[in-house]
């Protein structure tokens, strides 16, 4: 099962969201999302959360350097 951090950015239902609380008795993650219409508060179990997969990827996002004689 994955573990996620409070202030941690996750995916639920392809949304993103920050835990801004974990309820360890019963497993829950509590997520908050900002909106046109307000904040949108909701409560996930871990397996319906997914990382961020561009902060736990690695990836070559630099660019390359090109030396000019």
């Amino acid at each position: 099962m994955p573990s996620f951090n409070v202030g941690e950015e996750v995916l639920y239902e392809e949304e993103r969201y920050v835990i801004s609380a974990i309820e360890h008795g019963r497993s829950r993650y509590r997520l908050l999302a900002t909106t046109p219409a307000g904040a949108r508060i909701v409560w996930a179990t871990p397996d319906e959360l997914t990382k961020m997969a561009r902060y736990t990827t690695a990836s070559d996002d630099t660019l390359r350097v090109t030396r000019r004689p």
